[in-house]
């Protein structure tokens, strides 16, 4: 436990989505600007792809967050491992709905209708794939495209919302049919140098930092080793604060980072 060490009042790099901790650089904001448009614009099918600890989900639920809740109508599917039919019954069970399970064209209906309903009293519905390259074969992804076919009034009845790594790009690429569909594809970039240290500060300082516990030249440390993976400077900044307690540092520096990533390798 180092939060009395370094005066701290929590965990400041823990790797779990936490609306306190949120840190947007410009080309961050930009990339939410672009896919908040393209789901209040009924865009159809939007894919966000980026690297494994990119912060993809974390980005993605502040989205999700961030939709009028009266004008939505969510189903997020954190474990897409799932047949067809599985598929098309995990997205009726979140949407709230009780097909007979099993029965596609009973899932279809029931789900057609819902839809439908949604759109007359003016509430979008929107279907959020998170993980979606592990989506295990194209006759689910051929599933999920088939969705789109719900149209009412010159306009889509749901908005599918895909988030992936880069896999999810080319395995949506064997299906010309749903690529075509893909109305938003955007790629998360890793941070660069200058957001990387606006990145570890704002999360710091969320902590209850009050004094500078880090030198440049750790930071620069940091962003060499971690490349500007948010998931990997959490990982490294917490064994830094762990490590510098247990030798009674008053602040982190450049040493102490390269003690931490040889005793700790990530």
């Amino acid at each position: 436990m180092y939060l009395e060490h370094w005066k701290l009042n929590l965990f400041p790099f823990e790797n779990v989505a936490d609306e306190r901790f949120f840190f947007e650089s410009d080309a961050h904001r930009m990339l939410r600007e672009d896919l908040q448009d393209a789901i209040l614009r009924r865009k159809g099918a939007i894919a966000l792809t980026g690297g494994i600890g990119c912060g993809k989900t974390t980005l993605t639920q502040r989205i999700l967050l961030s939709l009028p809740e009266h004008r939505f109508d969510i189903a997020l599917i954190n474990y897409p491992c799932l047949t067809s039919i599985e598929m098309l019954f995990e997205i009726c069970h979140q949407l709230g709905l009780n097909p007979k399970q099993n029965d596609r064209t009973s899932m279809l209906h029931t789900l057609q209708k819902h839809l439908v309903k949604n759109a007359e009293t003016g509430c979008d519905t929107l279907i959020c794939i998170d993980e979606a390259q592990s989506i295990p074969s194209l006759e689910t992804f051929e599933e999920l495209r088939l969705l789109l076919n719900f149209q009412l009034g010159g306009r889509f009845l749901m908005s599918l919302l895909f988030v992936g790594q880069p896999e999810l790009q080319r395995k949506i690429a064997e299906i010309p049919q749903l690529q075509q569909r893909i109305a938003l594809h955007l790629n998360l970039q890793k941070m660069q140098s200058q957001d990387t240290t606006r990145y570890i500060l704002h999360r710091l300082r969320t902590a209850g930092c009050t004094q500078a516990i880090l030198t440049r030249q750790a930071v620069e440390k940091i962003y060499q080793h971690t490349t500007g993976i948010p998931r990997r400077i959490n990982h490294l900044m917490d064994r830094c604060l762990l490590l510098g307690m247990r030798e009674n540092a008053s602040v982190l520096d450049s040493k102490l980072v390269e003690a931490t990533m040889q005793r700790y390798p990530c």
